[in-house]
């Protein structure tokens, strides 16, 4: 049975509106409208150039309904500056996610959800609570990505066409999700992370929105990932650029974050911050991230990648299962995983669990 609700997914993955899908179908606008809202199935020849345009297999058109992800449910980075197409392809990719999270649920045993709701608190105390509770303590953070997996969060990378956005997160019932652009340094996709970290806590209904939830969420970054008490306790006898290059890597953060941190918290001037600022930007370090560091890894995504070349199948395994494009599941890997998966010709797959434990 055909599923409009499924053809709105893959409307929207590439970016369409009913009107230009329309245009390219050679058929009207309502016409669309029509099918998607399941008031009359398209005919055949309809059904296999929806397939081809869009570039999903006929299969995908008659899976079950997507547990469709809102825009009030989705903490973006920037929404404002996002056109509605990319806004759209990226809730569709949410939508895509959770079938992919439901499939690796079912193959894998993946860590158990142990993130709180702490939408009562002030940013900073949810960032000191959220710490204590997960045993870290004021000692920096050496692997993000890590723990938010072994925390229960599905960090997933964002595709190529949603990459206009820095990163959003959402939970989908009571699993957290983070889809993070993996093109960018490790320093800015920490707090990124981080960032994100805070809306599932601090804004589990997406409430408040705008400027007010973004700047809660960026104080409970600059906590998380660098404690107050943690950062008063190194001592420096002026804070010049050397100094901050020398000691963000304690932290794993950019020299823009280091500098706001220190001036947040009255250990630089207002005087003295405007002028690393602008040595920062003469510099070229706004733009390149002096002594970067290596980028970390989804364990999670590694376990399922190497499980796959074990037993000979390549990503098109995951895709024929789920019925979605290969890159599709690509996507969800992109910059997360340094193994690639090699496909085998002749190999069979041998059914079973596989055991997947995630430590930070």
């Amino acid at each position: 049975m055909f599923n409009g609700d499924r053809l709105r997914v893959a409307r929207q993955r590439r970016a369409l509106t009913k009107k230009s899908l329309a245009a390219s179908l050679d058929v009207t606008p309502r016409t669309i409208t029509g099918w998607e809202a399941d008031e009359y199935p398209p005919e055949e020849d309809n059904l296999r150039a929806l397939a081809e345009l869009l570039k999903f297999p006929v299969g995908f058109f008659s899976l079950d309904d997507s547990d469709k992800t809102k825009t009030d449910a989705v903490s973006f980075r920037s929404l404002s500056s996002k056109t509605a197409g990319q806004r759209d392809a990226t809730l569709a990719m949410c939508d895509i996610a959770k079938d992919f999270a439901i499939w690796l649920e079912d193959k894998f045993n993946l860590p158990m959800v142990d993130v709180p709701d702490l939408r009562h608190e002030s940013p900073r105390t949810a960032a000191m609570i959220l710490r204590h509770q997960w045993g870290l303590g004021n000692k920096p953070i050496r692997n993000l990505l890590h723990l938010l997996e072994a925390k229960g969060i599905r960090v997933f990378a964002l595709s190529e066409n949603c990459r206009e956005i820095d990163a959003c997160s959402f939970w989908s019932n009571y699993t957290p999700f983070i889809m993070q652009n993996t093109t960018v340094n490790n320093e800015r996709a920490r707090f990124d992370l981080a960032h994100e970290l805070g809306h599932l806590v601090l804004h589990r209904d997406a409430a408040p929105s705008g400027r007010q939830a973004e700047n809660e969420a960026n104080q409970f970054a600059a906590e998380f990932l660098m404690p107050e008490d943690s950062v008063r306790s190194i001592i420096v006898r002026y804070w010049s650029m050397e100094a901050l290059i020398d000691k963000k890597k304690v932290w794993t953060v950019s020299l823009a974050a280091l500098a706001y941190r220190l001036h947040k918290l009255g250990l630089i001037s207002d005087w003295h911050f405007k002028s690393l600022n602008i040595e920062m930007v003469n510099r070229g370090y706004k733009k390149d991230e002096p002594n970067p560091s290596p980028k970390e890894q989804s364990k999670v995504l590694q376990v399922v990648a190497d499980r796959l070349r074990e037993i000979g199948m390549p990503f098109s395994y995951i895709a024929n299962q789920m019925c979605i494009p290969e890159a599709e599941v690509k996507g969800f890997f992109d910059g997360m995983t340094l193994i690639p998966v090699e496909g085998k010709s002749g190999s069979v797959v041998n059914g079973g669990m596989s055991h997947l434990r995630v430590v930070q």
